[in-house]
């Protein structure tokens, strides 16, 4: 039988959501078993068809993280403020030893993920450092997590939903095979393509002028591929 610590409403915030009321809190240990019916459904543009759920944080007892990225105080009924720091949100809570600071996502990830694996980052899926919905986390490794970056090394990073219908596939390079690289028949531009989503690779140049594309093959090599070689169709063969 599911056992419920807080059963009424804890705090009304119209600033926020149009319509949030009974939201209710469960011990982490059912945290798997929420009863959707008795929650009420998040309501804003952004984070509609979202049933927002709560789960107190480990070691402040009077505070709840939810699944949609706030935080609040049970005591004192209400929101906690957040403040911004190298444009993430964070937070200070406080419990009977003293006081702490805490990144707001992360929060949200451990609570509704788990802790973090050893060697894992969290990553801002729609790289909105501020988003910080659960269905916007998720663990990834460091070089994943930098692939996902607005600035990729030094450049400005552009995704895409869907590729030019000018793009196949590109499945090899000299005595190299590749997967998930697509290559532009008429720009000669090759994209990648990782966590749903195509990443146009930047083309980069040598101290002589020669410009070429790094990827990685296959085997995990990576592979400078010549953009002149590109354009003589010297690839797929």
């Amino acid at each position: 039988m599911q056992t419920k610590l807080n059963v009424s409403p804890i705090y009304s915030d119209n600033s926020q959501l149009e319509s949030l009321e009974d939201l209710e809190i469960y011990s982490e240990e059912y945290s798997e078993s929420f009863d959707e019916n008795n929650l009420i459904e998040a309501n804003k543009d952004q984070i509609k068809n979202v049933v927002e759920q709560g789960r107190f944080i480990i070691n402040f007892p009077d505070y709840v993280v939810t699944n949609i990225g706030r935080i609040i105080c049970v005591s004192q009924q209400s929101q906690v403020k957040l403040y911004v720091v190298n444009g993430y949100f964070m937070v200070y809570l406080k419990n009977e030893s003293g006081g702490a600071q805490f990144y707001v996502h992360k929060l949200v990830a451990n609570a509704f993920l788990g802790m973090c694996p050893t060697g894992f980052e969290i990553d801002h899926i729609d790289r909105t450092r501020q988003n910080n919905c659960l269905e916007n986390l998720r663990y990834v490794s460091r070089s994943d997590n930098l692939k996902n970056k607005t600035i990729y090394k030094g450049h400005l990073a552009e995704y895409f939903q869907e590729l030019p219908v000018s793009c196949v596939q590109l499945k090899s390079y000299g005595k190299h095979v590749f997967e998930n690289y697509f290559v532009d028949q008429n720009t000669k531009q090759i994209y990648s393509f990782d966590n749903n989503q195509f990443r146009k690779v930047i083309l980069t140049a040598n101290n002589n002028g020669t410009q070429f594309y790094h990827v990685k093959s296959t085997l995990g090599k990576d592979v400078s591929v010549c953009l002149s070689k590109l354009q003589r169709n010297n690839y797929n063969q």
